[in-house]
């Protein structure tokens, strides 16, 4: 039986999915061992209460506003990574990282060294309840503590995952979360004989866990057969020739992730005006939320470093072939999540909360999630795609031209002037996917990224 022609474009390729698979199941393995940091603080702190929660929430996106927006260097890294391997050009990509890491280290010491002040100076914005703005300041110090192992990680990772061996940041997630998890329950609780520390030691625990990903990561990039083939850490040299490119590539995506974490930070903002227990409940729905993400950023990962291989190798038409097989495989696998949003959202967040007004406000939001994971998966691989391709400047514009016209007025209004509240500040969530997703399906069907040089 011959399938209608639109099924037809959704089919998928056997050979083409598992290049894809093969390289973006570690990814999504390690990036939702690393949302899971934030995951276990969330369920963990879940149990002392509604505010330190809510705290815990905002201050964890501020911290991902600032740290994960520099972090686009790694993006700067895996791109140009996967070029020069596509290439054939080995030393190049060692020389790469290594440039990655050292504009991780300018970035990463000025942040660790002002945690203290930034902390205090940002706190304010968290919310208009006292408590939670001094949990948070608290959260938030602590955090930035982990500001330069955060930042060399994503380097390496955007270093690896241009080599295509995308199985270390696996690895590195998985300690990184085992490492979380102890340190969460003696530091959080107070046991093993450690003081009872409350959200400071979530944070805490946090900065510690990444760091030991990070040494992880660093140990593997050391190993004799790296360090022959690919030269990183041996010297310096080269650093100048690629710090421009990397910054280059990078600053779009720092924007990009700016004007995106910034937007989240502004719908907490929102949300922490409508009440202290829609604003705990919009913080276990963002770390069930961003879990189901990583989906979609382990195939866009993926997509992105094939992307960029293939153009290296001068095959374009490959390129574009498999971009859009990530796009399928991500849409699909996001659907499905997002169909237990839609049938069990109450036991879902029963996962993170036993707080029956927290479950009871959250219930519908998440329900309503459930039928953006589709459109989600479709933007963030395309997006990452173009990305790969060297076009980082396209994506950023698209990020603010919705952010700025519909996704951040659609969720003051609907939130705070409107009898919706939560709910109509979710609301534009589907309304920023669905437009994310059609302007970077239009773009890359144009195909003008094929022939960026990097």
């Amino acid at each position: 039986m011959r399938l209608p022609s639109f099924l037809r474009r959704w089919a998928l390729h056997r050979g083409d999915s598992r290049q894809v698979i093969r390289l973006a199941y570690p990814v999504v393995l390690a990036m939702t061992s690393f949302t899971l940091l934030s995951v276990v603080d969330t369920a963990m702190l879940g149990r002392l209460g509604a505010q330190p929660l809510a705290a815990a929430g905002i201050a964890g996106v501020l911290y991902f506003a600032i740290v994960f927006s520099i972090a686009g260097i790694g993006v700067g890294v895996q791109t140009l990574t996967a070029r020069r391997f596509g290439e054939g050009n080995d030393p190049a990509c060692g020389e790469v990282a290594n440039t990655g890491l050292l504009l991780a280290c300018l970035a990463g010491l000025p942040l660790t060294a002002a945690a203290a002040w930034i902390a205090r100076l940002l706190a304010p914005i968290l919310s208009n309840d006292p408590a939670v703005i001094s949990l948070g300041a608290s959260y938030l110090h602590y955090r930035l503590y982990g500001t330069l192992p955060m930042l060399g990680n994503f380097v390496l990772r955007g270093f690896f995952a241009g080599i295509g061996e995308t199985r270390h940041q696996m690895v590195a997630s998985i300690v990184a979360t085992a490492t979380n998890i102890a340190l969460d329950y003696v530091l959080i609780f107070g046991r093993a004989g450690f003081p009872r520390m409350g959200i400071a030691g979530a944070a805490i625990a946090s900065s510690i866990a990444i760091s030991a990903g990070t040494a992880y990561l660093v140990w593997v990039a050391i190993s004799p057969r790296l360090r022959r083939r690919f030269a990183v850490f041996r010297s310096i040299l080269g650093t100048r020739r690629w710090a421009g490119p990397i910054v280059r590539l990078s600053l779009p995506v720092t924007g990009q992730r700016l004007l995106s974490n910034g937007s989240w930070l502004a719908f907490f903002t929102v949300v922490s005006r409508i009440g202290t227990v829609e604003l705990a409940a919009t913080n276990v729905i963002r770390s069930v939320y961003h879990l189901t993400i990583m989906l979609g950023v382990g195939l866009g990962t993926a997509s992105a470093a094939l992307v960029g291989q293939r153009l290296g190798a001068g095959a374009r038409e490959a390129a574009e072939r498999l971009g859009w097989e990530a796009t399928k495989l991500a849409a699909l696998s996001m659907g499905l999540v997002g169909a237990l949003f839609i049938a069990i959202p109450e036991p879902i967040l029963r996962i993170y909360t036993t707080d029956p007004s927290v479950i009871a406000v959250g219930r519908l939001p998440l329900l309503f999630l459930g039928f953006v994971q589709a459109l989600a998966g479709i933007a963030i691989v395309l997006s990452q795609s173009l990305q790969g391709a060297g076009n980082t400047r396209f994506a950023m514009l698209a990020e603010l031209a919705i952010c700025s016209s519909l996704y951040l007025p659609l969720v003051y209004v609907l939130g705070l002037r409107t009898r919706l509240g939560l709910i109509g500040a979710w609301t534009g969530e589907f309304i920023y996917w669905a437009s994310l997703a059609a302007i970077m399906s239009w773009k890359f069907a144009r195909g003008d990224w094929k022939r960026i040089v990097v």
